[in-house]
């Protein structure tokens, strides 16, 4: 299948703090970002979209709906909105509020592809480390692990189980004592009357049998008069054959006149083909027809994959021309506009870029110099006491100051011990003209920062209405995308098209010229016209004019040998089928009359005979299903485990851990009729068994081991969701287990799944890109880099690479 999760908008939740919208709209998506960032929280809204819930949350925290709000958010709650392939998901939801107490919303997939999400297609960071823990059975009342229901679901053995133990009664006879008593009643009935059943029955038989075999030679001799399900009525049906073997016998007559006029044209044919003229023809025809089968053969390869590229173009560019008459001038039109629309878009791309880079350092001109004002008025606050004129009154005033007492107020300042009145009217003095001098030099950088914030703002505004939104910048990268691709696949096809155009003049003048020799030849002038009336009665289509006529004869002359042969053979099937309905109206009443014989003898012996028959075959039915069905448990069970589980687990680690010697499977079940519990072992790659693979693995391959076990798991089953999410799932691997892991999601990418991987490591990161990066036309990767801004907002930009061509290689 071939859905997508489409793109993703997150508000304030668990550490994603404020808006961001990303797209998914491609096969692989790469996300990367350090740890504390919001990948695990990005996956969880992924989660969330899709299912209404985070399951892989709730595992170990119950009231995880408590923290799925950011603690910042205004509103205290958190909002995530997903796309995915309408044609895909059962569900009608996928906008969701979380408050911290309640989910409002719905998933947008359905109950089961909900659950088949959440066990086959989301690998969280923290369920990596205890994947095999949490399949595994350690219940200790017996009930199925959900490995164990896992693997029940797939082959189905619930009913199964139900079917055996239902079965169980019919195991033996005396078990029906109780439940049928009159099943036994039944067999102690009239033994005498049995032989003659029998014998009456066996003469029966063997008249039906009879009869059937008749019958069955009958329809196949008629099945193109009588229906499968349809009755046989002798008298009727003889009418029915007599009436289609005349008329079988007068098409021949037809035919055989179609053929005289075939020869004698043949012949005509072969006369004026002796001429000058004729043998100009001739070659005039072979060079006709070369050049329409040359013609033919472009434009069921090269041609159809322009035309359908040029149709694909002409919807976006309606005034490019149609191939069919120059394919050299509608590749050249399509491959002007096409780079011209991409240049367009490229120059529209970059200014965006220029615009958003100079308005993100415009607002935060905006936020340092609006904080610079805030800081000049606290500091205008502060210094509110200052004022030049009195400092010059105290200067006055201090001339008349002789001793400790004030001249205004008389008061004796000795008495507060703090020095000479002059010297503390002396340091205010100094206080005041300072501190008017700081006041002074602060308004004048108010109103310097205040003409400086209007002027950003200005231009913060003009800006801001030229910079595109998210979803029209989304749409040009895409179309410039689209635009890209096309450019790659006008330049393969530049040859072919000039090819087309020298075939299509070469088929045009050849017809042209051997027209005029038709026209010439005035032996056989009207004989085309002739012939195709005969080629109307054999039902056949009338060839082009260049055909020539002796080929025209020779297809003529093998679909009425054709037509001859069936006509003859079907009036000698139907008069055997004549013969053949005499044999079987005298079966017929054979059979009748030993079905009357029966059936006087069953009327002596009807309860009790069928009571007793009807009772042994329910119980020979019943016991012949339930041994079908412990074989096919038994059978079942083991291919499964063998063919297909532990193959498909085996090979993938295999693939990403190729130096462990111990291979992790599931046991396989020994005593046959037994429950299946599905259980984990490891196998020696020389022979023998192994103990659990958390006993007998290392850390790193004991991840490895639980991340294939998760991939096969996913593989197994019908793909109910095309999707991968895993959240870091190189945790403990070293190189070789990357560079195997990343040529495992090639291949799955390959096979129609959409991989969605987050990484903290950014060496990771850029490996990954470059292995996952596009490798075919139409093939495309987003990478998304998550952090945080100067105020703690996350951001979460991404790109869209496509498929580019290597031109070097290429030259």
């Amino acid at each position: 299948m071939s859905g997508r999760i489409t793109s993703l908008t997150v508000r304030n939740f668990r550490s994603i703090r404020g808006d961001i919208s990303i797209s998914l709209d491609a096969p692989t998506v790469l996300i990367h970002g350090p740890n504390g960032t919001g990948k695990t929280s990005l996956l969880s809204a992924i989660e969330l979209g899709l299912t209404g819930a985070v399951t892989s949350l709730a595992r170990f925290d119950p009231n995880y709906l408590e923290y799925l709000p950011h603690k910042l958010s205004p509103d205290s709650s958190a909002h995530v909105a997903i796309q995915a392939d309408e044609k895909l998901y059962e569900g009608s939801g996928g906008k969701l509020t979380a408050s911290g107490s309640t989910i409002q919303g719905e998933g947008k997939l359905s109950e089961e592809q909900a659950r088949f999400y959440t066990e086959r297609c989301y690998l969280a960071q923290a369920t990596l480390g205890r994947l095999l823990e949490i399949y595994e059975h350690q219940d200790a009342r017996n009930t199925d692990s959900p490995l164990t229901r896992f693997v029940k679901e797939m082959l189905g053995l619930d009913a199964l189980d139900a079917l055996i133990d239902g079965l169980h009664v019919s195991g033996d006879v005396r078990r029906f004592r109780e439940p049928s008593p009159l099943f036994w009643t039944a067999r102690s009935d009239a033994p005498e009357l049995d032989q003659a059943v029998e014998t009456a029955a066996a003469r029966a038989e063997t008249a039906r049998r009879e009869r059937d075999q008749i019958e069955v030679n009958l329809r196949e001799l008629s099945k193109s008069i009588i229906k499968a399900d349809q009755a046989i009525i002798p008298d009727r049906l003889r009418l029915e054959l007599e009436r289609h073997a005349s008329e079988h016998e007068e098409k021949l007559g037809r035919l055989a006149k179609i053929r005289r006029d075939l020869n004698a044209a043949a012949t005509q044919v072969a006369a004026a083909a002796n001429t000058e003229a004729g043998s100009a023809r001739a070659v005039a025809e072979e060079a006709s027809a070369t050049a329409r089968e040359a013609l033919a053969r472009w434009q069921a390869g090269s041609g159809a994959r322009l035309e359908t590229l040029l149709t694909t173009i002409q919807e976006a560019f309606p005034e490019i021309p149609a191939s069919s008459s120059d394919p050299t001038a509608a590749h050249a039109a399509a491959t002007r506009a096409v780079q011209g629309a991409r240049t367009r878009l490229r120059r529209t791309v970059d200014a965006d870029d220029v615009a958003t880079k100079t308005l993100g350092e415009i607002t935060t001109s905006v936020n340092q110099g609006q904080g610079r004002v805030d800081a000049i008025e606290r500091e205008l606050a502060a210094e509110g006491g200052a004022n030049r004129e009195l400092a010059e009154a105290l200067s006055a005033i201090s001339n008349h100051i002789s001793d400790d007492h004030c001249p205004v107020c008389g008061r004796d300042y000795g008495e507060l011990g703090d020095g000479p009145l002059a010297a503390h009217v002396s340091e205010e003095i100094g206080r005041l003209v300072t501190a008017a001098g700081r006041v002074e030099a602060l308004v004048s950088d108010r109103s310097n920062t205040l003409a400086a914030l209007t002027d950003a703002r200005r231009k913060q505004t003009e800006l801001q209405g030229t910079v595109l939104s998210l979803n029209e910048r989304e749409s040009v990268i895409f179309e410039l995308a689209q635009r890209d691709e096309w450019l790659n696949s006008l330049q393969e096809l530049e040859l072919e098209a000039a090819v087309g155009s020298r075939l299509i003049r070469d088929a045009t003048q050849s017809a042209q010229a051997l027209a005029a020799l038709n026209n010439q030849t005035t032996s056989i002038s009207g004989l085309r016209e002739e012939l195709q009336a005969n080629a109307a009665q054999l039902g056949i289509k009338p060839q082009p004019a260049d055909v020539p006529l002796g080929a025209v004869i020779q297809s003529m002359s093998s679909e009425l040998d054709r037509q001859e042969a069936n006509e003859s053979a079907a009036k000698a099937n139907l008069e055997r089928a004549l013969t053949t309905l005499r044999t079987f109206a005298a079966a017929q009443q054979s059979l009748e009359d030993a079905t009357k014989e029966l059936d006087v003898l069953k009327e002596r012996q009807a309860k009790s005979a069928t009571r007793r028959q009807e009772a042994d075959r329910r119980i020979a039915v019943a016991r012949d299903l339930l041994t079908r069905a412990q074989t096919v448990r038994g059978n079942h069970v083991r291919d499964i485990f063998n063919d297909e589980l532990n193959a498909v687990w085996r090979q993938l680690f295999i693939r990403l851990a190729p130096d462990e010697n111990f291979v992790p499977a599931f046991a396989l079940p020994e005593v046959a009729g037994k429950p299946v519990e599905a259980v984990l072992e490891t196998h020696y790659r020389s022979g023998g068994k192994g103990g659990n693979p958390r006993a007998m693995l290392s850390a790193g391959n004991l991840n490895t081991a639980a991340l294939t076990l998760f991939l096969s798991l996913h593989l197994s089953v019908r793909p109910k969701l095309p999707w991968l999410v895993i959240d870091d799932p190189v945790q403990s691997m070293d190189d070789v287990h990357i560079a195997q892991f990343a040529a495992l999601l090639r291949t799955l990418k390959q096979h129609g799944r959409q991989v969605i991987i987050a990484v903290h490591d950014r060496q990771l990161f850029d490996y990954l890109s470059l292995e996952l990066s596009p490798t075919f036309n139409g093939d495309r990767l987003i990478t998304v880099e998550l952090g945080r801004n100067a105020d703690g907002f996350t951001t979460a930009p991404w790109a869209l690479t496509t498929f580019e061509p290597d031109r070097a290689v290429a030259a």
